[in-house]
């Protein structure tokens, strides 16, 4: 067996029930950037439908595709099928994806900006360790019920940078 060694983070994906929308949405309002608009795949495009139908597990009469980029250049897809309807209900003691993080050093702004453009503050604005007033976290949903979290700095930055002789209080 090979050595391991931190594999980066290439791209997450996310069904919603409005990819238009939810194209809009993300890249409105958390300024994520346009790769590719919402396009539409079905079984006549022949080797990118087989190649999409391989890969999400079952034959499909439509899907929707968009690719967006984060700020630091994490991918981000949306996709959306012909039955997709509904919200997103994420139960953090479920197997699966729980929920995204995003940065920004203005939580307050972003928590209400969201709950603006028709998403929800799930959370209050927390200060994570408090000793170090500068380090916040909010949870919130995006429109389609995706769990978004916000931190006011980077995670490694966050969690690395604590002094060894002064942990933060728990």
């Amino acid at each position: 067996m090979s050595q391991a060694y931190p594999r980066v983070l290439g791209h997450i994906g996310l069904t919603v029930d409005d990819i238009d929308a939810a194209y809009e949405w993300y890249r409105d309002v958390l300024g994520f950037t346009p790769v590719m608009e919402p396009d539409t795949v079905t079984p006549e495009d022949g080797h990118f439908y087989n190649l999409a139908a391989d890969a999400v597990g079952f034959e499909f009469d439509e899907m929707r595709i968009a690719h967006m980029a984060t700020g630091n250049h994490v991918g981000f897809e949306l996709f959306e099928f012909e039955d997709t309807d509904g919200h997103n209900d994420p139960d953090p003691v479920d197997p699966g994806l729980f929920h995204i993080c995003v940065e920004d050093p203005n939580i307050e702004a972003l928590a209400e900006e969201i709950v603006e453009t028709g998403g929800e503050q799930l959370s209050d604005i927390w200060t994570i360790f408090p000793d170090y007033p500068e380090y916040k976290m909010c949870y919130c949903a995006d429109p389609w019920g995706n769990i978004v979290e916000v931190h006011s700095r980077g995670y490694e930055h966050m969690h690395a940078n604590l002094a060894e002789d002064d942990p933060p209080a728990r």
